[in-house]
């Protein structure tokens, strides 16, 4: 069976560790210093993370000293995120040595300059599709983008290799990933899908995986001890 690729998820407000419930930045919980994370989740052998600035993706500030710190020191895969939608954001996350940056769902209302930086970048890109009932939302402004298959459509013909897809109302919920979105997703497009949102036990990671999905983005359940971290990586890969 193929692997499934498992980002743990360090999400950084105000240079510390939150998670969030549903997106909403008034909802988060701080877990402490992102460098103890993320020498953590080194040491229990992970390969990847996902790090996010929520202070870029709610427009409240920024950490990119500290996330800049923090991929420098990491001796492995980093996925970055968060307010990555236009050119300056782009270029300020492409001068780090992040192997993967996830460009935000907001920048789809500047379709025409995506269009361009997927065809410069490619495989370094990844696009961020937030979904609320079905619809596209702009995480931190909550505006409305729009049906989320017509977009894949033009960033698929683009050339875009590889989708993060969250269903906004199931992240910090620890009710399970909206498999049924996922399977829609994947079934409209040959790019890789890493799914984000919900995971909350071994048995969801089993069937993420059987859905022959690239990767995963589990947050809340590692940092509450829903899910020991060691056996994700055994459900993952092995």
């Amino acid at each position: 069976m193929k692997t499934l690729e498992l980002l743990p998820a360090i999400d950084i407000k105000n240079g510390k560790s939150v998670r969030l419930k549903q997106a909403g930045l008034d909802s988060a919980e701080q877990y402490g210093s992102p460098t103890e994370v993320l020498a953590e989740f080194i040491a229990k052998g992970a390969k990847w993370v996902h790090l996010v600035d929520l202070d870029s993706a709610f427009n409240t500030g920024s950490n990119v000293d500290l996330i800049k710190d923090l991929i420098d020191k990491s001796s492995i895969n980093i996925q970055l995120s968060g307010g990555i939608v236009d050119e300056s954001s782009l270029n300020q996350a492409l001068a780090t040595k992040a192997v993967r940056i996830n460009i935000s769902t907001a920048a789809l209302q500047n379709i025409d300059w995506l269009v361009r930086v997927i065809n410069s970048y490619k495989d370094r890109l990844t696009i961020g599709l937030d979904i609320n009932n079905g619809v596209l939302i702009a995480r931190g402004s909550g505006e409305v983008i729009g049906d989320p298959f017509e977009y894949i459509k033009v960033l698929d013909k683009a050339g875009c290799t590889r989708y993060v897809v969250t269903d906004n109302s199931k992240d910090g919920e620890l009710n399970g990933p909206n498999l049924d979105l996922l399977d829609k997703v994947s079934r409209s497009t040959k790019s890789l899908i890493i799914a984000s949102g919900g995971v909350s036990k071994l048995s969801d990671l089993d069937n993420l995986r059987q859905m022959g999905l690239d990767g995963v983005i589990v947050g809340k359940a590692l940092y509450v001890g829903a899910i020991d971290i060691g056996l994700a990586i055994k459900t993952c890969y092995e």
